[in-house]
């Protein structure tokens, strides 16, 4: 019941956030399941409060409560992956009606071709596998590439794992060209206390809507 109430209240003061946030904004800048991770300047939404009244309730899954061609950027890190790829889908192509022609999108996720990596080896990569085994996977006595990734397809509700073409090829499904890949840190903010290990195991792409 709480649960409802929380919501039917998000669900009243969301048009008047959005409202005010277009109005008052030149560029609009919308961030999907922002968490604590709070940008300046942006429209942050989530499914979740967090008990921050600056997130505006918005569920990623169903078509987003707003106008076509209303903003100039779009931009989530580490959501796409806990919904599966038909979810992915929709909200990619959410993302590109919401999109002004012109505008961008940033999509940061974990790249599956980084994990498979682990197997290599390399001074960085048995840092984060001792690293990931230590703070995700307390049962398990041997620091193994095998329970990381196991730990990635089962854990945080997590539904689909990207690689950068599996991606690519979402984006430009959805409609969006020039896909390029950036740099991990202009924006995101996971992981903030283990940077070097958010660099690795994350991919950003990049694209326009025409």
């Amino acid at each position: 019941m709480r649960r409802r109430a929380k919501a039917a209240i998000g669900s009243v003061r969301r048009p008047r956030a959005v409202s005010r946030y277009l109005r008052t904004h030149d560029e609009p800048k919308l961030h999907l399941g922002a968490g604590e991770n709070l940008l300046p300047g942006w429209l942050n939404t989530d499914l979740h409060d967090y008990g921050r009244r600056e997130l505006v309730y918005l569920d990623v899954r169903k078509r987003f409560p707003l106008p076509d061609e209303s903003f100039d950027v779009v931009f989530s890190e580490h959501m796409l992956e806990h919904l599966t790829y038909a979810e992915g889908q929709r909200c990619l192509r959410e993302c590109f009606r919401v999109l002004r022609p012109g505008g961008r999108v940033r999509i940061a996720t974990p790249s599956l071709e980084r994990l498979a990596r682990l197997y290599d080896g390399g001074e960085l990569r048995e840092r984060y596998i001792g690293w990931a085994v230590e703070t995700l996977e307390p049962d398990l006595d041997a620091p193994l590439p095998g329970a990381v990734i196991n730990n990635f397809f089962r854990s945080w509700g997590h539904r689909f794992i990207y690689d950068p073409e599996t991606l690519r090829h979402a984006l430009e499904t959805a409609g969006f060209v020039d896909v390029d890949e950036g740099a991990v840190g202009e924006l995101e903010g996971h992981l903030a206390e283990a940077p070097e290990f958010n660099e690795y195991e994350t991919i950003v792409l990049e694209a326009r809507r025409p």
